[in-house]
């Protein structure tokens, strides 16, 4: 029986192999570029995220120092000032340290030991501890939390200076700084601020980096106990 060829007409055609290469090109670059942009933002949320908890967390220490919070070590009980630990030194730059500054003064005059904190911290910035009974004479600051940075950010910088928005860099050796301590003592609500020994008059600046370590976030903190968070 004789069967007639069907007529196959050229809109019917399906995709020749070269056409869905070029399809299935186009759409991994453009699903590449997505998920890269995603990455991206995802990123930058979490690097601003990191930035508001450590702004809060100086507020926190601004307000535990202004409004005679208590720090209990060994039985005994104080009212000290209250501050924030920062390190950019390797395995430190990927946390910060919220203390009490308890440790004590040593009073010349009288020969006796004064609780009123020295205006940095003393401690092992790569510990938190929380046992007090190796230190009977309380010569040791009190840490009351141990904040780690995740998801690859960490401490990028530490200025002595108000750096400029947009900048990303300490404006020479002479202002960057390897530790930083910003401590709040009742009643004043301005900010007491060090870097080891060495008592800072200006506004510094705690520059964050992103995993990419391209993108940056700056807290701001001045000697009146004003914060805030620049790009």
């Amino acid at each position: 029986m004789f069967i007639p060829r069907r007529n196959l007409k050229k809109g019917n055609k399906g995709f020749t192999l070269v056409e869905l290469l070029v399809t299935i090109t186009i759409f991994v670059m453009l699903t590449a570029v997505v998920l890269w942009n995603q990455a991206k933002f995802n990123s930058t949320i979490l690097l601003t995220n990191l930035a508001y908890d450590t702004a809060l967390t100086i507020r926190q220490a601004q307000t535990y120092g202004i409004n005679i919070k208590s720090f209990t070590a060994n039985g005994d009980t104080d009212f000290v000032p209250y501050g924030v630990h920062f390190e950019t030194t390797a395995g430190n730059d990927k946390s910060f340290i919220l203390f009490a500054d308890r440790d004590n003064v040593f009073d010349e005059a009288t020969q006796t030991y004064r609780k009123l904190g020295d205006g940095k911290f003393d401690g092992r910035a790569d510990t938190c501890l929380s046992d007090y009974d190796d230190d009977p004479e309380g010569l040791v600051d009190g840490c009351v939390n141990r904040y780690n940075i995740k998801r690859g950010n960490k401490i990028y910088a530490l200025c002595a200076e108000d750096v400029l928005d947009g900048e990303t860099e300490c404006s020479s050796l002479a202002t960057k700084l390897n530790k930083l301590d910003i401590v709040f003592k009742r009643p004043n609500p301005d900010a007491i601020i060090t870097s080891g020994n060495n008592t800072i008059t200006s506004t510094v600046t705690i520059i964050l980096s992103g995993v990419e370590g391209d993108t940056f976030r700056k807290i701001k903190v001045g000697q009146n106990g004003l914060i805030s968070i620049a790009k």
